[in-house]
């Protein structure tokens, strides 16, 4: 019999494998700051400070804490609640962005009615 794991354990690597393109997107490489962006000696770089994550996203952050949280070290929590934060404050510019009952997407659906 090939290798056979539970049903339990499939759920959580299930999980996790869902999960993970939500923080390994926050882990990208930074792009070069251009030069207004860089310390005043000489190219050295200035410590850019993150603002803190909302209450929000460090309760939803808590929550994966207490499901996970013995697999996770404190540096994956950090990331992980900086992902979180992230994603809520994408979801708030959406909302700000104020749609009219006119507002149409880029193309036109038509219906292919055969020749």
């Amino acid at each position: 019999m090939p290798n056979s794991i539970s049903r339990r354990a499939f759920a959580e690597r299930l999980a996790l494998a869902a999960a993970a393109p939500f923080v390994v997107q926050d882990l990208s490489p930074l792009p070069p700051l251009r030069d207004a962006e860089r310390g005043s000696e000489g190219g050295g770089y200035q410590a850019q400070q993150a603002p803190e994550p909302s209450a929000l996203a460090k309760a939803l952050a808590e929550g994966i804490r207490l499901r996970y949280g013995d697999r996770l070290t404190a540096d994956d929590m950090r990331t992980i609640t900086r992902s979180i934060d992230g994603r809520l404050r994408g979801a708030e510019r959406l909302y700000q962005a104020a749609l009219t009952n006119a507002d149409e997407p880029d193309f036109v659906y038509r219906v292919y009615r055969g020749d």
